[in-house]
């Protein structure tokens, strides 16, 4: 199967609301102008507006967030400690759809087909469901909601979204055996490079286009959570107004300004206020069909401290 992009990510946090606060005022993601299931109105007609009023804010206590022109991107749901509750992966379509149903049925993996609420709640065509070994659920779909007009509270004038997707996911994984041969084996996604800490443990950086990676696995032990989510900027610039205001909340920097060996991110991490860390870059690497895996055994080019921590020693 060819996988897109990592399209959208339900998220999971205590506190919602907080959340909603760093995600626009922090990182500058924009609240969704209509939640899914709100009526849009008819076209090019007077619109009475939509119940949320352009909070973002969901009846149940979810928030969505929006960074492009898709209705939303980023939604994070009411629930105990942080993690994954869903992560979605664009298809071309509905043949393509079909056949990555085939296709894993094939490998004896088994799918669940969205209902009608659940293709409400993710604004999409279609969907089926299923859930890696660790545990996390996984969404293959097709046709997305669009939306235009993206304003971010900070002034952001973009995200680097298009075909390369939202951003990626660094996940734990209990064992990276298993992950792999689902990542990879299952789903098609490509290696990119990986950090080998000892036996069995490390970090496997996933492509499935041309971003670095959409999705990271990384075990240091039998442990199954979400190390961080990552969004991308167009410039340092960018980057350093967001580091100006999480210094100026008094959030927590987990690891400072800083360029990655491997992918290129000049970038940040800071701990957001569900618990999981978000990193902020810009001018990450692209790769193509002539990319060769690596082997990477040494540290940053600078900068990142605190990163070796905040990897080898998970909350």
């Amino acid at each position: 199967m060819e996988i897109r992009q990592l399209g959208y990510m339900g998220l999971q946090g205590s506190d919602p609301k907080a959340w909603l606060d760093f995600a626009t005022r922090i990182v500058g993601l924009q609240p969704a102008r209509v939640l899914p299931g709100e009526t849009w109105g008819m076209p090019g007609m007077p619109n009475p507006g939509a119940p949320s009023g352009g909070t973002g804010l969901a009846p149940d206590g979810t928030v969505f967030l929006k960074m492009d022109d898709w209705q939303w991107r980023v939604a994070l749901h009411p629930g105990d400690g942080p993690g994954v509750r869903y992560l979605g992966f664009e298809l071309r379509g509905p043949a393509e759809l079909a056949a990555a149903v085939a296709e894993l049925e094939a490998k004896g993996i088994a799918t669940t087909p969205a209902t009608a609420a659940e293709l409400e709640a993710r604004a999409v065509h279609a969907m089926v469901h299923l859930r890696d070994p660790a545990g996390n659920r996984v969404e293959l779909f097709h046709g997305i909601t669009r939306d235009h007009n993206f304003a971010s509270p900070t002034g952001v004038s973009r995200f680097v979204t298009g075909p390369l997707g939202l951003g990626h996911a660094v996940l734990l994984v209990p064992d990276i055996d298993a992950a792999l041969g689902f990542w990879c084996g299952a789903l098609g996604f490509r290696l990119s490079d990986y950090v080998a800490f000892g036996p069995q443990q490390g970090v496997w950086f996933l492509h499935c286009n041309a971003r670095h990676h959409s999705v990271a696995l990384l075990r240091i032990g039998p442990i199954s959570a979400l190390h961080h989510v990552l969004f991308e900027l167009p410039e340092i610039d960018d980057v350093g107004r967001a580091h100006d205001r999480a210094v100026a909340a008094g959030l927590s920097i987990t690891t400072s300004l800083g360029r990655h060996r491997n992918d290129g991110m000049f970038s940040f991490y800071v701990k957001s206020p569900v618990g999981f860390d978000v990193e902020i870059g810009c001018h990450g690497l692209l790769v193509d069909e002539n990319w060769t895996p690596n082997r990477f055994v040494e540290g940053d080019v600078w900068g990142h401290k605190g990163l070796l921590e905040a990897v080898t020693k998970p909350d």
